[in-house]
């Protein structure tokens, strides 16, 4: 997936930056469907802390869909 494409999706920018950084969450990511990403990305959305975006990102690597 390319840089531009993450952000023109409205990726948070916190979530974009911490995605780029964990090739797994990037990989699942970027097998999701439209629908699934916009569920992903509302989620974060809702965070609070790069500490929180960080776990968001680390538990979907883990374990894709199941965290929402």
């Amino acid at each position: 997936m390319l840089y531009n494409e993450l952000y023109n999706d409205g990726l948070p920018l916190g979530f974009g930056m911490v995605l780029a950084s964990n090739a797994v969450a990037m990989n699942r990511f970027s097998a999701l469907n439209q629908r699934q990403r916009e569920e992903l990305i509302a989620r974060a959305h809702g965070v609070r802390s790069p500490e929180e975006m960080q776990y968001l990102v680390s538990e979907f690597g883990k374990n894709g869909l199941g965290i929402l």
